[in-house]
C-alpha cells in the first residue's frame, strides 16, 4: 500500500475555499488581487506567519491567535518565497474559477481587486464559511481583520514585511 501526503497549499479546491472564505471577511474594502495571494498564502501556512515583521499591535493580535511555531511542526517548511512562488499556479486557478462561476465580480477583478458578486457573497457565507475549521477561524479573523491592514494605503510595506511579491497578471 502506497501513502499519498496531501497538502492543502497545492490543492486548487482548498484554494478556492480559502480564497472564498478570505473574500467573505473583507468584502467591506475589496483587497487587491496580490494581497489576497499573500493573504491567502498565510491562511494556508500559518505557522509561517512568525517570521513575518508585524507592528506591535498587529503581532499582539497574532499571538492571540495561539498558532503553533513552524519548529513546533512535523512539516519542515521551505522558505516562504519559494512556497509562495510554487502555490502561485494554484491560487491563479482558484481565482479563474470563482471568476468563471460568477463568484467574484468581475468588474472589479478587471481593476485588479477581489470581492463577491451578489450571489458569490451569499455562497461564501452561508457555504464555504461552515467549512472553516476550528483551528482555522481564529487565523482567518486574525488575518482579515487585523494582518490584512498592514499596508493598506500601499502594499509594498505588506510585500517588504513579509518577503512576498508576485507579479499579478
Amino acid at each position: 500500500m502506497s501513502t499519498r501526503l496531501w497538502y492543502p497549499q497545492l490543492d486548487v479546491y482548498d484554494a478556492i475555499r480559502r480564497v472564498a472564505c478570505l473574500v467573505s471577511k473583507l468584502e467591506h474594502q475589496p483587497p487587491s488581487v496580490e494581497r489576497v495571494y499573500i493573504l491567502d498564502f498565510y491562511f494556508a501556512n500559518p505557522s509561517l506567519l512568525h517570521k513575518v515583521h508585524m507592528p506591535r499591535e498587529v503581532r499582539a493580535e497574532f499571538v492571540k491567535a495561539n498558532v503553533e511555531h513552524p519548529d513546533n511542526s512535523f512539516l519542515s517548511y521551505p522558505s516562504a518565497p519559494i512556497l509562495f512562488k510554487k502555490m502561485e499556479p494554484i491560487q491563479k486557478e482558484a481565482i479563474r474559477t470563482l471568476a468563471g462561476k460568477e463568484l467574484i465580480d468581475l468588474t472589479y477583478l478587471e481593476r485588479g481587486e477581489i470581492i463577491g458578486s451578489s450571489s458569490g457573497r451569499v455562497l461564501f457565507r452561508q457555504r464555504f464559511y461552515e467549512t472553516l475549521t476550528q483551528p482555522e477561524r481564529p487565523i482567518l479573523h486574525f488575518l482579515t481583520a487585523h494582518f490584512a491592514t498592514i499596508g493598506l494605503e500601499d502594499i509594498r510595506e505588506l510585500r517588504n514585511r513579509t518577503g512576498l511579491r508576485r507579479m499579478v497578471g
